[in-house]
């Protein structure tokens, strides 16, 4: 039951920080580091210290850089233009490089929003020092892409960036239960 309250909370979390309700909850982007932090709390037997350190690796990972240009590109299938529309210099870096990628904006986004991931989870993946989770990551194209899916079966206004963000949300919940209860 803990392990099914952790994901629902994770996906709920994981909306709000991305802007569900921002209007009516303050610092909208915090509240997801909050909640990392006290799932920490669970695996460091309520080390205070490891709390703080989770909040800010949990924090850092996602505030870092921006990411809305990668799954912009997977959900509206929109070209890029580095000029305008860089978002975290070290994913830039690898995505500009193909010719064939940038012709294909769907697949640069799911590229770069796994890529994404990749950066969020192998900082979690440190704060647990765990190798498995620092990869687990590249699955957040997986996520927004499930999300653009499902907005063909029921729209909804952010074209299923919205639905990404449940299932996004769900799976880091997911990860974060493994991680935490069962290892």
């Amino acid at each position: 039951m803990l392990s099914l309250l952790v994901i629902c909370l994770s996906s709920l979390l994981w909306r709000i920080r991305g802007g569900l309700w921002k209007d009516k909850i303050p610092a909208n982007k915090i509240w997801y580091a909050v909640f990392f932090a006290i799932v920490g709390l669970f695996y460091y037997s309520h080390n205070i210290d490891t709390a703080v350190i989770g909040f800010i690796a949990c924090y850092v990972s996602y505030q870092l850089y921006g990411w809305g240009e990668y799954i912009g590109g997977l959900i509206s299938g929109e070209s890029y233009n580095r000029e305008e529309d860089a978002e975290c210099e070290l994913i830039d870096d690898i995505l500009y490089k193909s010719k064939w990628l940038l012709a294909h904006p769907r697949v640069f986004g799911f590229c770069g929003t796994c890529l994404t991931g990749l950066i969020i989870t192998f900082l979690w993946g440190l704060y647990f020092n765990n190798l498995i989770m620092m990869f687990t990551g590249l699955g957040m194209g997986v996520c927004y892409w499930l999300g653009y899916l499902l907005n063909k079966l029921i729209p909804e206004s952010k074209q299923g960036w919205g639905y990404g963000e449940y299932i996004c949300g769900a799976y880091w919940g997911a990860i974060l239960v493994w991680q935490s209860f069962y290892l």
